[in-house]
């Protein structure tokens, strides 16, 4: 029979009851302190999987292939190509490949690019995760390997000890919900992109807490469509209409443009009817009649960190796990209720 190549390391620790740590230490035929019944659970389990140990393994503590790894959620986003074209133009200056994959926020897609990557022995690799309940695979990546990881736009657990560079999404969040609050919008709506990592959860919190802060916040003025933003428009529409909103607080682009489409569908004057804030800026928001207010992420310079602070890591394998945080900036225009003519007037 021929390997299962669908079965990862993972799934063999998991069908033996024992951690991934376990199971590399048998596979490397370093297992003399592990307990014989164990050592024969975790074979069962690579025969049952029909596993090959060495289909990962070999891999492990390898010579340089000059190619890096690149993981992200979601490459047909109009804001991802900055960041992507960044990290292939900073590693091509060093001789140095990009791999390319996109999740769509599945989990599984990612252990599998994860395990895929290693197994072609990536130098290193860049990660925008989604949110696990275990992130074994990259506790084993972090722990088995000398492959140097780093995270840009979500966090994960302190534990894990994995650099990350991000930017400020929960202060950005609650910067502009104070400003449609000093707009003396009294009912603030949210749409929000599903809970996929720390990015989401942050802006979300910060919206929150400045509602709650000013007796402002109320659940029912909050809703959630899928990571596309498919049902923004929809959204927007009964919010408008059945919550008598008066302002909306948008966390994606996507969802943006399907609330600016829903407020021009329906005839909402904008900011008179509807306040607007968007996230990330995209050339579409500057031409619209009432230009869009939005928060603008620094993705080139989270990316340029990312891929820097990855070689860093390369060369000095032993130091120590760094956090960056980059500020985001919230551009004043129109929709927010602000009269400003200026292209990008930042708060």
């Amino acid at each position: 029979m021929g390997t299962n190549r669908n079965s990862t390391i993972i799934d063999v620790a998991k069908l033996a009851g024992v951690s991934v740590s376990t199971v590399s230490v048998v596979m490397n035929n370093k297992d003399k302190y592990v307990a014989p019944e164990l050592r024969e659970k975790v074979l069962h389990a690579i025969a049952q999987l029909n596993y090959s140990p060495n289909f990962i393994a070999r891999s492990l503590k390898s010579n340089a292939t000059n190619t890096i790894g690149l993981i992200l959620t979601n490459i047909t986003s109009p804001v991802t190509p900055a960041m992507v074209r960044t990290v292939q133009r900073m590693a091509s200056e060093q001789q140095i490949d990009t791999l390319i994959v996109s999740t769509e926020e599945n989990d599984q897609i990612e252990i599998n690019a994860i395990n895929n990557l290693i197994s072609k022995r990536v130098d290193g690799l860049i990660i925008c995760p989604v949110l696990s309940k275990s992130y074994d695979h990259l506790n084993f990546l972090k722990k088995e390997t000398d492959i140097p990881i780093v995270c840009i736009e979500r966090t994960l657990p302190p534990q894990l000890e994995i650099a990350s560079v991000t930017t400020n999404n929960y202060e950005i969040s609650k910067e502009a919900a104070t400003h449609l609050i000093q707009h003396d919008k009294k009912r603030i709506g949210m749409i929000a992109l599903p809970k996929y990592g720390s990015n989401t959860i942050d802006r979300i919190r910060g919206f929150e807490d400045a509602l709650k802060e000013n007796n402002l916040y109320n659940p029912e003025l909050i809703r959630e469509t899928d990571y596309m933003g498919s049902d923004a428009f929809n959204t927007a529409h009964q919010l408008i209409e059945e919550q008598k909103i008066d302002a909306i607080f948008c966390i994606s682009q996507s969802i943006t443009l399907g609330v600016y489409k829903a407020a021009a569908y329906y005839h909402y004057k904008i900011p008179e009817e509807i306040a607007i804030i968007g996230y990330d800026t995209v050339d579409w928001m500057e031409v619209t009649p009432v230009k869009i207010s939005t928060i603008q992420q620094p993705l080139i310079k989270i990316a340029q960190t990312a891929i820097n602070l990855l070689f860093m890591m390369k060369q000095n394998p032993s130091m120590t796990v760094k956090h960056y945080t980059i500020p985001s900036e919230l551009i004043i225009r129109q929709s927010c209720g602000c009269n400003s003519d200026e292209p990008d007037h930042k708060k």
